[in-house]
């Protein structure tokens, strides 16, 4: 007699595929494991390299900044020695005895340090401008006065009271003027 109830044998394709499935699933997790570790090392190396670079710019700004302030003090240092030269022809000119000295002397030394003083500006590149007869542009002329005057067109310049200054193209101080009008 056969026992209906008799656990039937395990089939071994059965077990192989059970088997096989078992090995796969832990294949699947070495490799997803060594390709999560691989990212994780990836990640590691890219944040140390943005560490490095953040470092270098953060040492690459401190040095320019530096390097700018050391020029912007030896430019200034440049400008006050030639400065230093106007300032002995003052001294000069302040040590004379009046009582000895006649006014065309005194006119002529005046002179003298003040073509030096225009020098030394013209080497930095700052020059003097009358606009006297020009448009009047607001960006380089500061009027301070009105006159009218149909002899000339509305908004032309007829008297400069005080020069104005440029360094290249930037204003340093604008002229300021009279401006003519119609009524």
């Amino acid at each position: 007699m056969t026992n209906k109830h008799q656990h039937p044998e395990s089939d071994p394709m059965e077990e192989s595929s059970a088997g096989n499935s078992q090995q796969e699933s832990e294949s699947m997790d070495d490799s997803q494991s060594e390709a999560l570790t691989a990212a994780i090392s990836e990640a590691n190396d890219l944040r140390e390299r943005l560490l490095r670079w953040q470092a270098d710019f953060d040492n690459l700004r401190r040095r320019s900044s530096g390097e700018i302030l050391e020029a912007r003090r030896n430019a200034e240092g440049a400008f006050a020695k030639d400065l230093l030269d106007v300032l002995d022809h003052f001294e000069t000119a302040l040590a004379v005895d009046p009582a000895k000295t006649d006014a065309a002397t005194l006119l002529q030394g005046v002179k003298i340090t003040y073509d030096e003083l225009k020098k030394v500006l013209q080497r930095r590149g700052i020059e003097g401008f009358d606009p006297t007869g020009q448009s009047f542009d607001p960006n380089r002329h500061e009027a301070i006065a009105r006159e009218v005057n149909a002899a000339v067109e509305p908004m032309t310049i007829v008297q400069s009271f005080q020069r104005g200054y440029m360094m290249g193209d930037k204003i340093l101080r604008p002229a300021k003027v009279k401006v003519s009008t119609k009524e």
